[in-house]
């Protein structure tokens, strides 16, 4: 060992009828360095260490020594000393070993060591591995070995993750000791994607473990989309997007979309506008007053149940966001046809003002636009379903228009998945927004229903267009 190196290791606990005192073990290494050792363990989580004690045993006064609990660490804990087997010791690059079961120790001849033991459980860093004869024993302190038929070893850290694979393919890598060697298998094939576990540095390369003891590394394969807007532009995202808000909002004056559509319709008012007005509020409270609840006017949740509606619709109304259909292999391409596979799962529902929830049932044009793309992978929040829903979001598409994530493009150069916008032509104030499926045709929700229409519908006054990607 370098007389730059240093141990972080420990050893474990004394045995329960010996008397603990905490200390830092100081102690020989090969070099007869003198080095400090530091506890580190980490119980059933790679990815999170606790310090753990170390713990002497000396014999309190008057106590009583449990006979069969001392033999039994002497039985697991081989002297192999005795065995008069040789002995080599090979280097561990960046590992970890995890007890299986309370762990006994052996010194670096073999013989047992009797006042202290591992928790089962636990990890510990390792740097070498110890040969006697066919036994083999990894290093968890400055001269303290743990069998390894009673560890398992790891490498690297835990995390989760995933991996994409480059032009030319990724070869498999299995984990030595101290290096990786070749598997001999194929290379996994160009922009596939894959799932790692485990990830590991070694030499000024990124190891990732994407199956037992199988790795990919850095040269090949990178944790990097294959797409991505610039810097300033609405990101992709390549996993599944969460709900920005908080499901489950009342209902009260001004609020607009699906949970209102629902309790306009319960009633028989019409939904040419759906909006929660005094005439909504004004039945409510009948309702609160006939099943005694208190009388607000306010659909909350106990009103709503009272109504007939379920607790699950409650929350599920508001808390749908489109499942994702892309990945980090994803193109460009992909994602523009992923937010339009998406509309068109809105093709014939009804228009209702500020709804932006799951295809069975209707949405609004910003609604519809929220919604597809976050099946293309844009989390476009603060703007989002459950937002648009509350008093003075029912024209996100002028909050669209205005957010500078999307950059403006020229008119002339309209392609595929662009957004496109319309104006009022009385006041100039953009009112609507549809997706291009080709620079004349759009998908929209327009009264009263999804649809696919020209751009040049009488919409109202087109103001521009945006592009989602780059």
């Amino acid at each position: 060992m370098s007389n730059k190196t240093k141990l972080v290791m420990i050893c474990g606990f004394a045995l329960t009828t010996l008397l603990a005192t905490q200390q830092t073990v100081k102690a020989d290494t090969a070099t007869d360095q003198q080095v400090e050792t530091v506890a580190t363990t980490n119980s059933n989580n790679d990815t999170e260490a606790v310090l753990q004690a170390t713990t002497d045993a000396e014999p309190a006064a008057n106590a009583k020594t449990d006979s069969a609990t001392t033999t039994n660490a002497n039985t697991q804990a081989t002297d192999a000393s005795a065995q008069n087997t040789q002995s080599s010791v090979t280097p561990i690059k960046n590992g970890t070993v995890t007890t299986n079961k309370v762990t006994y120790l052996v010194d670096k001849n073999g013989n047992a060591i009797r006042n202290r033991a591992l928790m089962a459980n636990t990890d510990w860093y390792t740097d070498k591995q110890l040969s006697l004869g066919v036994q083999k024993y990894d290093r968890v302190s400055t001269n303290e070995y743990a069998n390894s038929n009673d560890v398992s070893l790891k490498f690297g850290q835990g995390e989760k993750g995933s991996i994409r694979v480059t032009n030319n393919g990724a070869k498999q890598y299995t984990r030595g000791l101290a290096d990786y060697s070749s598997t001999g298998a194929n290379n996994l094939s160009a922009d596939s994607l894959w799932k790692y576990n485990r990830k590991d540095e070694l030499n000024g390369v990124t190891y990732y473990q994407i199956a037992n003891n199988v790795w990919v590394n850095s040269n090949d394969a990178t944790t990097a989309p294959a797409y991505q807007n610039p810097s300033g532009w609405l990101q992709i995202h390549d996993t599944q997007i969460k709900q920005s808000g908080t499901p489950g909002y009342s209902l009260y004056n001004g609020v607009e979309g699906i949970k209102t559509w629902l309790v306009r319709r319960y009633f028989g008012y019409s939904n040419a506008h759906t909006i929660y007005d005094g005439n909504v509020s004004n039945s409510v409270r009948g309702v609160q007053q006939k099943v005694g609840l208190p009388v607000t006017g306010i659909v909350d949740l106990a009103t709503w149940k009272a109504m007939g509606f379920s607790e699950q619709s409650w929350y599920d109304i508001d808390s749908y966001v489109a499942p994702l259909q892309t990945n980090a292999t994803s193109t460009r391409s992909d994602h523009i046809e992923a937010m339009i596979n998406q509309a068109y799962k809105y093709m014939g529902q009804p228009w209702i003002s500020g709804a932006g929830s799951m295809p069975g049932y209707g949405v609004d044009c910003s609604g519809l636009v929220t919604q597809a793309l976050y099946a293309s992978g844009i989390d476009s929040a603060p703007i989002s379903n459950i937002q648009h829903a509350q008093p003075g979001h029912e024209w996100n598409s002028r909050d669209y228009w205005a957010d500078g994530r999307i950059p403006q493009v020229s008119y002339a150069n309209r392609q595929r998945g662009d957004l496109i916008f319309f104006a009022d032509p009385s006041t100039g104030v953009v009112w609507h927004v549809g997706i291009l499926l080709d620079p004349n045709t759009m998908i929209e929700s327009w009264p009263y229903a999804v649809q696919v229409h020209s751009i040049y519908s009488s919409r109202g006054t087109i103001v521009g267009v945006k592009r989602v990607f780059a």
